[in-house]
């Protein structure tokens, strides 16, 4: 079965409160995720190998095909757009695509934000499906022509929380946002690096490193392996390990008194800890230069 996708995107701009003002967003060019919308959900649907693509146009027609003149999209005019009828528009672009498609996922234009793995989840399906994220309907939709009638679409449970936001929801535009900053952060491709200093054995890392800190904080071993969840006497045996290897006290350590003891870096301790730091920095940043050539093509 051929499928392909439609777009609905012929309504008039909808009235957003930003701040003190309403602005008036003409939502398929609004910008988003270093493109615009309609660009972004072009993009998804080419990415799960969806085609022919059909975009339902009606306001700002024109201004609309000139933005998408290189994305190789099908245009269908919606005559009676002013009317804002959700429903008469998705029925005029699916009477209009039914004889170039089997099937056809349906994306509103005010959800961008749905997975490329929501559309894969949807192609496998043999009849109409909606998606459901936490117990709620989402967008796209997947649509199957059948001769005799439509039928009830099945429930499609998928992990997408980004099927269910919409431009239009209050805070809606920040919502999408965020969302799609998180979620690329999350998939980009990206390096660690951890810098761990040895003679026969290694003694000094990121972890004793934030122990002695904690310590500065604190001024109590006790409190500082609380934070690390360690015991405290590994936490000692870190400390004694790593003065041993380098043959200078790191703390200064205060015993006994009504107060308790106490204990802070001494200044060669707190000298070495910020080398230490500073050099972690400056691998990190000729790292991840190293890394942009290497691994460019990956991203």
């Amino acid at each position: 079965m051929k499928t392909g996708a439609l777009i609905l995107a012929s309504q008039e701009p909808e009235e957003i409160d930003r701040g003190n003002e309403e602005l008036s967003l003409f939502l398929p060019m609004y910008p988003l995720d270093g493109t615009t919308v309609i660009k972004r959900e072009i993009a998804a649907l080419r990415k799960a190998g969806i085609s022919p693509i059909a975009v339902l146009t009606g306001y700002q027609k024109e201004t609309l095909k000139n933005h998408l003149s290189h994305n190789n999209v099908l245009f269908i005019d919606d005559g009676e757009h002013p009317q804002n009828n959700p429903d008469r528009a998705l029925l005029t672009g699916l009477d209009a695509v039914r004889e170039c498609m089997d099937r056809v996922i349906i994306v509103p234009v005010e959800y961008p934000a749905f997975s490329v793995q929501t559309l894969e989840k949807l192609l496998e399906c043999q009849k109409s499906a909606v998606p459901f994220c936490n117990g709620q309907m989402g967008w796209p939709r997947l649509h199957v022509f059948q001769k005799d009638g439509p039928t009830e679409p099945e429930r499609l449970l998928v992990d997408d929380p980004g099927s269910l936001l919409s431009l239009l929801d209050e805070d809606g535009i920040d919502q999408i946002q965020q969302y799609l900053k998180t979620q690329r952060s999350a998939n980009e491709l990206h390096f660690k690096t951890k810098i761990v200093l040895s003679k026969e054995e290694d003694f000094f890392g990121p972890g004793v490193c934030r122990l002695l800190q904690y310590i500065d904080e604190t001024g109590s071993i006790q409190a500082a392996a609380a934070r690390m969840h360690m015991s405290y006497s590994k936490s000692w045996k870190m400390v004694n390990k790593v003065e041993k290897e380098i043959g200078f006290p790191f703390l200064n350590r205060c015993n006994g008194g009504k107060s308790g003891g106490s204990s802070t870096l001494t200044e060669e301790g707190r000298l070495f800890i910020e080398r230490y730091q500073a050099m972690c920095k400056d691998m990190e940043r000729i790292s991840q230069n190293f890394f942009n050539i290497y691994f460019k093509d990956f991203q």
